[in-house]
Order: C-alpha cells, then sequence, then structure tokens
C-alpha cells in the first residue's frame, strides 16, 4: 500500500491516527501477563499534549532537549513531541556513564532533560553543577511503565498542554509549520568507546527519506505484527519505530526476559533484531540439537541439507545468488536450468522439512514469521545460511547513525546472502582503495565506502576539525567501512577501518571475516581476533561452554583452570586450524598459530565490553584482557 511521504516527524503520529484511529500499538506487557497498548488516536492527542505543554514551558525552536529513555512504549510519544516543539532530540540510554551524561549535556548545552525514570531525575540532580545551563528536568513514566503524573513529570506537561490547546488548538500546528524539516532535529551522540562521544547532527527531512526508500524493500504491510527489544534511541530501531508508525502496524515492545514469551503470544510477522540474537538462536537450536538422540541429529542434518540445497538452487533460479563477477550469459543460463531441475527434485523433501522438522523452529518466533530484518552489524555467514536453510528470510540492511540508520538493505524476494543489498535510492557510493583511487566500478575490488545523499549526517557538532576529514571535497562521507561490490551493485562487507589489526611486518588483517568464520565452530560463543603490532594474530574465545563439557568429561568446573587443560586447548587448536587455513580462502598471516588464544571463562560483559545493539567494544574488551593477550604471544 502506497504511503503518503510526511514532511516532519509530527506527520507519522498525525497520519496514523487519522487513517487507523482505534489501531492499538505500541503495547508492552503487564504484570498480569496482558499485553496492552494504546490507539494510534490517543497517541496522537498526548503527542500534541506534549507538544504544547513544552512549547508553554519554553522550549525554543532549536533548543536542545537531553533525552534519556530505554526501551518504553512511551519513547516515540516524547520524540516526536520534543522535535514538533522545535526542540532538538539529544536521546541517550539510561546506562550511560556518568562521564558520558557530564559531556553530553554540557557539549549539546540542553537546557531541559526528559529522563525515563524518577531515579533517572535524581542522577541528574545528583550532577547537575556539571552542567548549570540545564533549567528543568521531566520524568516520563513510573516503575511500572505508565506515564508519570505530578509535579516535574510529563504527565504535569500534557495536562497544562491540553489546556493550551483548548485555548488555542493549532498551537502545535503553527509551531510545527514554523521549524525547518532540513534543519537539524536530533542530536544523536555515538558511544564513545575510542574517545569523547560525537554529537551526529540529522534533520527529519532525512530521515523521511530514508524511511521511504527503504519500505519498498522491506514490504511493511498494515496487517502485520512486529516485535523488537532493542533500545529506540538506537538508529537502526529509531527508523524501524518510524516506520511501523508510518505503516500502521500493531506493534509490541519486547525486552530480553519476555522475548520467547512475546514471540509466541505476539505471533510478529516482523521481527527486526541484531546480529548477536539470531546467534542465540542459532546456537539455542544447535544445543538443544545435542542433547536429541542420534537418529532425530541425523534426520535434522539430512533436512538442513535439504533446506540450504532449496535456498541455494532457489537463488540460483530467480538470478540473485552470489556472484562477485558476470558469468557468461549461456554459463548462467545453464546453471538455472539446472537450478529448476533441481527444485523440483527436492521439492517433496522440502515439504516434508517444513512439517516434520522446521515447523517447530517456526512456531519457536510465532509461527507467522514473514520478515526477519537484521541490522547493527555484519550477520555471520553461517548463521546467515542457517536461517535461510529453516525458510526464514533474512532481510540485512546495513547503516550506521551517521547515514540516518540505513545506507542498503537486501530485498525481500532476492535477498541475496552475503551481501547486504544494493543501495537504498538516493545514494551516490564511491569505494577507495589504499590509494585513494575510486574502484567503484571493478567487482571485488575492496575499498573504503565513502557515500553521498540528502539523508546523511549534517556533521559532527561542533567539530570542524573533524568534518574536514570524514567529508571529501565533493561531498562524500567516509563511513569506516571496508567493501566490495558484486557485478549487480550489493555491497559486501568487509571489516571497519578502525578495526584492522595491522601486524608488526606490515599485513593488515580484517578480523571480522575470521571472526564469522571461527563463530562457525560448536565450541566457540565469541570471538575477538587481536594483534595489532604483533607478529601474528590471536584470538579472545568465548566457550560454548555446554558444548566443551559435553566432549571433555573433566572440564574444570571453573572454567579459568581451562587454559591450563591440555584437551580443552587442543580442542580449541584443532578448531582453529581446521576454519582458517589455505583451503577455507585464508592467507597465511590472517591464521592463528600454536597457543595464541586464550579461553575466556565469561560471556563479554553486556554492559561494559558490549553496546545495546551487543558488538564487541574492541577497545573496552583489549583493555579489560591487556595481561592474557600479551601473554598470548610471550
Amino acid at each position: 500500500m502506497a504511503h503518503s511521504k510526511p514532511r516532519y516527524f509530527y506527520d507519522f503520529l498525525a497520519q496514523a491516527a487519522e487513517r487507523w484511529p482505534e489501531k492499538q500499538s505500541f503495547r508492552r506487557r503487564l504484570p498480569d501477563g496482558t499485553l496492552a497498548g494504546r490507539s494510534f488516536g490517543r497517541m496522537k492527542e498526548l503527542m500534541d499534549a506534549l507538544t504544547a505543554g513544552l512549547i508553554g514551558a519554553g522550549v525554543s525552536i532549536g533548543d536542545r532537549i537531553t533525552f534519556l529513555c530505554d526501551i518504553s512504549p512511551n519513547w516515540l510519544i516524547c520524540d516526536a513531541a520534543i522535535v514538533s516543539a522545535g526542540g532538538v532530540s539529544t536521546p541517550r540510554g539510561t546506562d550511560v556513564t556518568d562521564d558520558d551524561i557530564i559531556y553530553i549535556v554540557s557539549h549539546s548545552e540542553s537546557r531541559f532533560a526528559l529522563v525515563q525514570k524518577e531515579k533517572d531525575r535524581a542522577r541528574l540532580e545528583g550532577l547537575k553543577s556539571r552542567f548549570p545551563k540545564l533549567e528543568r528536568i521531566w520524568v516520563i513514566e513510573t516503575d511500572s511503565g505508565e506515564l508519570a503524573e505530578g509535579p516535574g513529570s510529563v504527565g504535569e506537561l500534557i495536562q497544562a498542554g491540553g489546556s493550551a490547546l483548548q485555548s488555542n488548538p493549532a498551537l502545535v500546528r503553527e509551531r510545527v509549520a514554523a521549524t525547518d524539516p532540513t534543519a537539524l532535529a536530533t542530536l544523536i551522540y555515538t558511544s564513545g568507546t575510542t574517545g569523547a562521544p560525537k554529537g551526529v547532527m540529522l534533520s527529519q527531512s532525512g530521515w523521511i527519506t530514508g524511511i521511504f526508500h527503504v519500505l519498498g524493500r522491506v514490504d511493511f504491510r498494515e496487517t502485520d505484527r512486529a516485535v523488537s527489544l532493542l533500545p529506540p534511541w538506537h538508529a537502526f530501531e529509531r527508523g524501524v519505530e518510524y516506520a511501523i508508525t508510518i505503516c500502521g502496524i500493531d506493534f509490541l515492545v519486547s525486552n530480553i526476559g519476555s522475548l520467547k514469551q512475546d514471540l509466541a503470544d505476539f505471533k510478529p510477522t516482523i521481527f527486526p533484531s541484531v546480529p548477536r540474537i539470531w546467534e542465540s538462536v542459532y546456537n539455542g537450536i544447535l544445543a538443544n540439537l545435542k542433547k536429541q538422540p542420534p537418529g532425530k541429529q541425523k534426520l535434522f542434518a539430512f533436512f538442513l541439507s535439504v533446506g540450504a540445497s532449496w535456498a541455494r538452487l532457489k537463488a540460483i533460479f530467480l538470478g540473485y545468488d552470489l556472484q562477485v563477477e558476470r558469468s557468461f550469459f549461456l554459463i548462467a543460463l545453464f546453471r538455472r536450468l539446472f537450478a529448476l531441475l533441481g527444485l523440483i527434485a527436492l521439492a517433496p523433501l522440502k515439504g516434508l522439512a517444513g512439517v516434520l522438522v522446521f515447523g517447530k523452529i517456526h512456531a519457536a518466533v510465532g509461527g507467522k514469521l514473514r520478515v526477519s530484518i537484521s541490522g547493527g552489524s555484519a550477520l555471520p555467514a553461517v548463521v546467515d545460511r542457517f536461517l535461510q536453510a529453516i525458510g526464514i528470510p533474512v532481510i540485512e540492511g546495513y547503516g550506521m547513525t551517521e547515514t540516518s540508520a540505513i545506507i542498503s538493505v537486501r530485498e525481500l524476494r532476492r535477498p541475496t546472502g552475503g551481501t547486504v543489498g544494493t543501495p537504498i535510492d538516493g545514494y551516490q557510493i564511491r569505494i577507495k582503495n589504499e590509494a585513494g583511487q575510486d574502484v567503484s566500478g571493478i567487482p571485488g575490488q575492496k575499498g573504503t565506502l565513502w557515500v553521498k545523499s540528502d539523508q546523511i549526517l549534517m556533521g559532527y557538532y561542533k567539530r570542524p576539525e573533524l568534518n574536514e576529514i570524514v567529508f571529501d571535497k565533493d561531498g562524500y562521507f567516509d563511513t569506516g567501512d571496508i567493501m566490495k561490490l558484486t557485478w549487480r551493485g550489493e555491497l559486501m562487507f568487509a571489516g571497519r577501518a578502525k578495526d584492522t589489526i595491522a601486524l608488526a611486518g606490515g599485513e593488515n588483517v580484517e578480523p571480522v571475516p575470521i571472526e564469522d568464520k571461527l563463530i562457525e565452530s560448536d565450541f566457540i560463543d565469541q570471538i575477538m581476533v587481536v594483534g595489532d603490532d604483533k607478529k601474528t594474530l590471536g584470538a579472545l574465545i568465548v566457550p560454548n561452554f555446554d558444548q566443551v563439557k559435553r566432549v571433555i568429561a573433566d572440564a574444570p568446573a571453573d572454567a579459568k583452570a581451562w587454559n591450563q587443560h591440555k584437551e580443552i586447548r587442543a580442542l580449541y587448536r584443532k578448531e582453529i586450524t581446521r576454519l582458517i587455513s589455505k583451503e577455507t580462502g585464508f592467507k597465511a598471516f590472517e591464521s592463528i598459530p600454536g597457543n595464541c588464544f586464550y579461553v575466556v571463562p565469561r560471556a563479554f560483559d553486556l554492559e561494559r565490553e558490549m553496546t545495546k545493539t551487543m558488538k564487541m567494544k574492541r577497545p573496552v574488551i583489549k583493555e579489560q584482557f591487556e595481561s592474557e593477550i600479551n601473554a598470548m604471544f610471550e
């Protein structure tokens, strides 16, 4: 269904309320287990009243408003109200460090703040001497998730705004019309793991342009149901919530504790998530499989191979299989013919696999999943292939905060594995090699991706010296990501320039492809390749503890002792050698020799060592395990 393109963030809810005034969305699970939401009409009323309340409280066009809030059905209403009042929404999660709070509030020169809970207000109040320009703080919700009421609350603003609208019904519309959709609307500070956070300046028109260009690829429908547990201040989830609102989709705000039950009860057709969640699904299925009798394991392996073959042959027949360079016409024709014959032969087994084996997996995610979206970081190839084999189409996208969340995305009907799809409309791209030459016209040539579009950042806030570096003379922005192009124009992620490991011998190594390959091991849950300024690479390995204990009967109860256990170390040496070799496509200097690995006795910490989208904070992890890394190279 075609959707009317909004001009302002305000229009997201305004249009939804006009088309679906009584439709419920942005649900949450209440303590009694029910999934309660609000109608789009009610959400628009709250946005109007809150916008008017902010105007009445003194918010002027251009005022920065610090917005500390985690996953919440109230997030979108507050974000839209801040921007509709002319403010600059400056969002972050409540788990932000004190140092980052001080930096963000001070650097943005925020006059006001909206915070999720009373404890968050108390925290800001305790730091207020460090940012004297902050005038007022309002609490969004109670500990139970209801809108807060009383002095210093969003409820107070909504009540005051409602009264103001009775006197002047055009108040909000007039303020919205007075704002410039191409001006600064949101200031998103990056995580700051490698220095002070950078304020990414984005406009309403940039976000809206990007969302409308991507909607045709993902085929969202008003009859869909979506579940997500990602932080809404993160660009990926923020874009998802805007798109869901435009399309009038029933949406459930979940969390890691209730996700399994939410999937079963709500039966979503759309599930946007990050690779780490999909890895957990994959590892969970395999771990459960290992507990089954040998006969069931063999049956699953057989049907998984059928599913993998079906997915591969379907891609060949429909012309979206991964091909870096274009095949000769006759070769392509014969490949598609043989693929068709293979599909016909496999059809009965494919149908049987869905009934006997994969149906249970689909049921675990609600049984209705139509679109699974992966973003935030690169999806490991083994997980990608597995999901395709069991019949869950994965729409992997690629983007960053600086590009209003999206640069490219796979097409739902042509999801080429191993790629992040083609750039969406409106993008111009260049791939520059180490010499700075544009090699975009040569399929398979690797280089740093530079992009140009109306939706990319306006620059980094108060960082003119940085803006001179990240933009070239033609206005292209340096993503810092290393990419290759296929002949169809699909982007293939090959690593991040800032993650590149420089070995002592002068070789530059991209760790991500090595990590993606090693994660295929049943015995590895997480891994980070290291080796800057060393002669060889090394690795920090987080084990799949259950799988190791299954094959090593005398594995010590204390995992710290695993590094001295001969059988466990031999197991990992064997896995590394098996997966990283010339035969599996890796160069000699990309190997991890001998004992150059450390078995980490715990998972990487979700608060300190991982981002909210579950990407590794490499500098933090390196610092945390500095002595262990040095010891592995001695």
